[in-house]
């Protein structure tokens, strides 16, 4: 999902994601083109509610350049366990 102006939007609606093994989030400021990422979450849920998180704490810091995605993930090797 990407966090904008016109609020949450799902990464895939069109169910392109089912085969994910979980999801992370990624943060990139375009300014300084520093990137992190967070996870991996298990449920999309639990990523897009971090991903709010994250545009929660850039919006009050006053960076609403800042690009926050929630996007699959798929494991090699081993799955993850939590």
């Amino acid at each position: 999902m990407t966090l904008g102006g016109d609020g949450a939007r799902p990464s895939a609606e069109d169910g392109l994601d089912d085969d994910a093994d979980g999801f992370v989030v990624l943060v990139v400021d375009p300014v300084t083109g520093h990137g992190d990422c967070y996870g991996p979450y298990l449920e999309a849920g639990a990523a897009h509610g971090q991903a709010e998180w994250r545009r929660l704490e850039f919006d009050v810091a006053d960076l609403p350049d800042v690009v926050i995605a929630v996007l699959p993930w798929h494991a090699e090797g081993d799955l993850l366990t939590l």
